[in-house]
């Protein structure tokens, strides 16, 4: 059976004798993972709001709806800004594929991520990896262009290291488990972290915040900085450590009318304390840097709320 997407409707709600008429909209997400949870509070924030109910459009990976939001079929999507940098540009892993009609309606929340060892390791940073055991993707993959960022920081490359197969990341965290690859790929202080680290002690790596380091990461994760942690702020942070950042990005398709995307970010401006409470992903989320510049055009309708709160900044 073909797959029908959520398209703009008109939703009525009959509260006593009066009607409240909300528009309905999608909000292209996956069926798992933080990308999953990130949709599904920004969505019920939104709708709770009641001026447009949104509702997720789950899928299995980020690259099946931006395509869909491109092309009119769901309004709204959400990915980190490399994703969707390359997504639009038609460059890297969306290479001859560029989704020109998509636009930036808010900048999320900072997406930590970092390489961890376990405790007992004698590996100290990521030039410590040279000759082990390190998790690698099909290429153009998004953990492909991870590895290979977190590898270019270094100023080395994957043919230093004895590669160990991996389809996704739930199969490398099991690899990592299991010990058959001696590094993972992390969110900071996510959930499986904290397990691996309660189970057997971790250490995360720190990356070098020279420029020169942080520019060949940028090649590959365009958009992509580096924050300075203190020593225990999560599980296995035994000393001040330099992880890697790129922004989680809520994102529609150009012809989306301004009002509905006026309505999406007034919602979340409203809806800041709940998104908080939606759980860790959403550390670090204000509402004053939903604007936030990140090299990709705005929606005009999110403009227009921006400039009315004052924090447009272009």
């Amino acid at each position: 059976m073909k797959l029908k997407y959520l398209t703009s409707l008109t939703l009525v709600v009959t509260l006593g004798a009066s009607a409240v008429v909300a528009e309905l909209a999608a909000l292209g997400s996956t069926a798992r993972g933080g990308t999953s949870q990130v949709g599904r509070t920004l969505a019920a924030a939104i709708s709770e709001v009641g001026e447009l109910q949104m509702r997720p459009q789950e899928l299995a990976n980020t690259a099946d709806y931006i395509p869909l939001v491109n092309a009119g079929e769901i309004e709204f999507g959400i990915a980190n800004v490399v994703q969707l940098t390359y997504a639009i540009n038609g460059t890297g892993m969306s290479e001859g594929r560029p989704n020109e009609n998509i636009q930036m309606v808010a900048t999320l929340m900072p997406f930590r991520n970092a390489y961890i060892v376990r405790e007992d390791s004698d590996i100290r940073s990521v030039a410590d990896l040279k000759g082990k055991r390190v998790p690698v993707f099909a290429d153009k993959a998004l953990g492909d262009y991870v590895t290979k960022g977190y590898f270019a920081n270094a100023n080395m490359g994957l043919d230093q290291v004895e590669g160990v197969a991996v389809p996704n990341f739930p199969r490398m965290w099991a690899s990592f488990a299991e010990g058959s690859a001696e590094v993972a790929i992390v969110v900071v202080g996510a959930a499986n972290s904290r397990e691996y680290d309660a189970s057997f002690g971790i250490r995360y790596l720190s990356f070098d915040d020279s420029p020169e380091a942080l520019a060949r990461m940028r090649v590959l994760l365009p958009q992509t900085y580096l924050q300075k942690m203190p020593t225990d702020s999560v599980p296995g942070m035994d000393e001040p450590t330099n992880v890697n950042v790129f922004d989680y990005t809520f994102f529609a398709g150009k012809d989306v009318s301004e009002d509905m995307v006026y309505k999406s970010v007034k919602a979340l401006w409203e809806k800041e304390t709940d998104l908080l409470a939606g759980g860790p992903f959403w550390n670090g989320f204000t509402k004053e840097a939903m604007g936030k510049q990140v090299g990709l055009t705005y929606h005009p309708g999110a403009i227009k709320f921006y400039k009315e709160m004052g924090v447009w900044t272009d």
